[in-house]
């Protein structure tokens, strides 16, 4: 479809749709992938390394019902180049769940090397682990950095169940664009084996009905069952990272977000990279790794010395790769429905700029029966799209014949929305995965509904220093001044206990966590979750300081040792300076005003103030240029241009939203991070230099030294300040 002048007018619309109003019903996940509705209103989530969780939204509870065994990425070795990208990735709820407790989990076995997708049952409201029945298996590679798994799974409204599975390709060896190395021993950088490959799972959207023993092919699909060097699975092909997929209610057109490549400009070797969101009202090819966002080609890059050849014909794509099993002539190569670069988007200007990670969520229909209505009947028939990186959401409307007429922002400010899904009375359920890249304790679910007006209850719960069985509820109030009602649940396994009303409680011992949810007139609902067990049971570092001094000052050096079961290639010891009038806990932190104006420019997508997330976090930076006269200058250029291979493999967009005022004011922050701070790394003793001291040191102050390791409890310690 080519967009005439008239759409491109309607695309062009910024501005915020009717307010909504969000609460958050559960939160401390880690790294949760997926989430799915049951009809009696609890929500199933899985985490990346193997849990399964039930949510009760209206208590907040949270049940763990089980742990899959899967392949992985590990705290302990967060820089391992094996399985970045693996886990447990999906869940689906059977159609009849109400009646048989069967759910479809999607994750990366845990010895061989494969994604399985598999049926469970849940018998006590646990999952039967015995109860496994494979459904399918997708062969895969885990090998140096390979990636994309996509991992979606959605039942339609006609009972056959969709899977999403990206290329599982290496994307770092090909300059961010098409990764078609066809040399010997470089497959695991070839996606032309795996989303080109009419033979294989792999970059697909998969469509089957699961039967009690396994699965048919339902009509309708790519290729027929019994076409020659191809699989009857397949309903999409030619995808790179189809991650998050949903499927019209009424039509049953498939939509999906497609995580494009890095490129950040067109050269001879292709396009720029482009996220897409899809559109699939049949079974078709949609290009990858041949075409990218509206059919833009690419040529077949020769990897021995760089030479692009023949350029793709998005009519008659054609894979020559010896590593192809399938067909050599694909089929027509179907242009995506909302394609954006890094840049500003010519087509779609609404999209914004910055970093990208395509989502699709539901189609929203009007419907005057039902409790909430998101939208107004004039959006009937629109597409709710979501971006992991921007933490936007967008309306997509479309017209009867399903082609998009505006695209709109609907939120902002969301916390790397993960999935997105509505619930039978018309509420959205969106699962934010947290703040860092893995690893995350801050997943959460956030209910979003429309506005009426009236804002819910405000609580915070404190508990009795001298009781620790006490609780009280404080800071109570109601924006309407509407009479709030408090009541107290407690969770002990996979059951929860109201254990009453008011503004205190004892509770009895034995709980995992505490809520105090308040209650106003009208209904609204706000909950306070206090955990009662310390779930941490990582293994301890102990930190000793030789010779024991009982103060110390600017610039000395202090021998230290580590004992603990850590590699030293992985150690960080650090001195923090706390003066006498700082804050005293909470490791290094930027002002209010700095932390809103790097969520505003999406900066904390990718960086943390103290934690590496898919780059470097912030102190490091400062450590690394501390002293340095052009600092502020060079930061200044990366920050406008971009770049790659610094810090990592994962290259950073250029920020073009960030004026050269907030550029400077940025920059002197957190450079100003290291201030008091010193580190060394890669050792388990050794010798820390404490840091210079500042211009005006106070006098009375306190050293604060920790050793930290993946996967282990750091170690602290307190030294006086001379």
């Amino acid at each position: 479809m080519r967009l005439t002048q008239t759409l491109l007018f309607a695309l062009a619309t910024t501005t915020l749709a009717a307010p909504l109003e969000s609460e958050f019903v559960a939160t401390g996940f880690r790294d949760p992938m997926e989430l799915a509705i049951a009809p009696d209103g609890d929500i199933y989530v899985v985490e990346r390394e193997g849990r399964i969780l039930r949510v009760r939204p209206t208590t907040g509870a949270i049940f763990e019902i089980g742990t899959l065994k899967v392949t992985a990425l590990r705290e302990k070795e967060k820089d391992s180049p094996w399985a970045r990208e693996d886990g447990l990735l999906g869940i689906a709820l059977d159609p009849k769940f109400a009646e048989n407790q069967r759910l479809f989990l999607y994750y990366s076995d845990p010895e061989k090397l494969l994604n399985r997708l598999s049926r469970f049952e849940l018998r006590g409201g646990k999952i039967d682990l015995a109860s496994e029945k494979m459904i399918l298996e997708v062969p895969g590679d885990r090998r140096d950095r390979v990636c994309h798994h996509g991992g979606s799974v959605a039942f339609a409204p006609d009972g056959n169940l969709y899977l999403s599975t990206g290329d599982n390709t290496n994307p770092f060896e090909s300059d961010g664009r098409a990764p078609i190395d066809d040399r010997d021993g470089r497959d695991h950088v070839n996606a032309m084996r795996s989303a080109g490959n009419t033979n294989d799972l792999r970059g697909k959207i998969l469509r089957i009905r699961p039967t009690e023993n396994g699965y048919e092919i339902p009509p309708g699909n790519l290729f027929p069952p019994g076409t020659e060097k191809a699989r009857p699975e397949i309903y999409v092909m030619g995808c790179r990272n189809p991650f998050r997929m949903s499927i019209d209610p009424k039509t049953g057109t498939l939509y999906w977000g497609e995580v494009g490549p890095d490129g950040q400009n067109p050269d001879a070797k292709g396009p720029a990279g482009h996220d897409e969101v899809n559109q699939a009202k049949k079974a078709g090819n949609h290009g990858w790794p041949f075409v990218i966002a509206d059919n833009k080609p690419y040529p077949i890059v020769d990897f021995s010395n760089g030479q692009p050849g023949a350029m793709t014909d998005p009519e008659k794509p054609l894979n020559p790769s010896k590593f192809n099993t399938g067909l050599k002539e694909l089929p027509p190569a179907v242009p995506a429905l909302i394609w954006y670069p890094y840049a500003a988007s010519n087509e779609f200007p609404s999209m914004g700029n910055g970093g990208r990670n395509a989502m699709a969520g539901p189609v929203f229909y009007h419907d005057p029966n039902r409790t909430y209505n998101l939208l107004s009947s004039a959006d009937n028939r629109t597409l709710l799209t979501y971006d992991w990186m921007r933490g936007k959401m967008w309306k997509a409307k479309l017209d009867d014949r399903e082609n998009l007429t505006a695209l709109e922002v609907l939120m902002e400010g969301l916390n790397h929305p993960m999935d997105l899904e509505m619930a039978a009375d018309g509420t959205l359920w969106l699962l934010e995965y947290g703040t860092n890249w893995y690893f995350n304790t801050d997943g959460r679910i956030r209910r979003i509904r429309p506005d009426d007006g009236n804002q819910s209850p405000k609580l915070t719960v404190e508990r009795d220093s001298n009781n620790p069985l006490k609780f009280t509820a404080k800071d109570v109030s109601d924006p309407e001044n509407d009479k709030i009602t408090i009541e107290w649940w407690l969770n002990t396994g996979l059951e929860e206990t109201k254990l009453g009303t008011g503004s205190n409680i004892t509770i009895p011992p034995g709980g995992i966590d505490l809520r105090a949810v308040a209650i106003d007139a009208k209904g609204n609902r706000t909950i306070s979750r206090v955990p009662l067990v310390e779930e941490s049971n990582l293994p301890a570092l102990t930190l000793e300081i030789i010779g024991k001094p009982e103060a110390a000052t600017f610039g000395d050096a202090l021998k230290f040792k580590i004992t603990g079961p850590a590699d030293p290639k992985q150690t960080i010891v650090r001195a923090r300076y706390l003066p006498p009038t700082g804050h005293d806990s909470g490791g290094p932190q930027l002002p209010s005003e700095i932390e809103k104006t790097l969520t505003a420019r999406q900066c904390l997508a990718c960086h943390q103030v103290d934690r590496t997330s898919v780059g470097p976090h912030y102190l490091d930076v400062a450590l690394k240029y501390r002293g340095k006269a052009d600092a502020l200058a060079h930061l200044k250029a990366k920050l406008k241009s971009g770049g790659a291979g610094v810090w990592g493999e994962v290259p950073m967009p250029p920020q073009i939203t960030v004026t050269d005022s907030e550029a400077d004011t940025l920059l002197k922050a957190i450079l100003g991070l290291a201030e008091g701070i010193s580190q060394t790394r890669g050792a388990n003793e050794g010798t820390l230099t404490l840091s210079p001291a500042p211009e005006s040191p106070q006098p009375g102050g306190a050293w604060e030294i920790t050793a930290e390791a993946p996967g282990h409890s750091p170690a602290r310690l307190r030294l006086n300040a001379n």
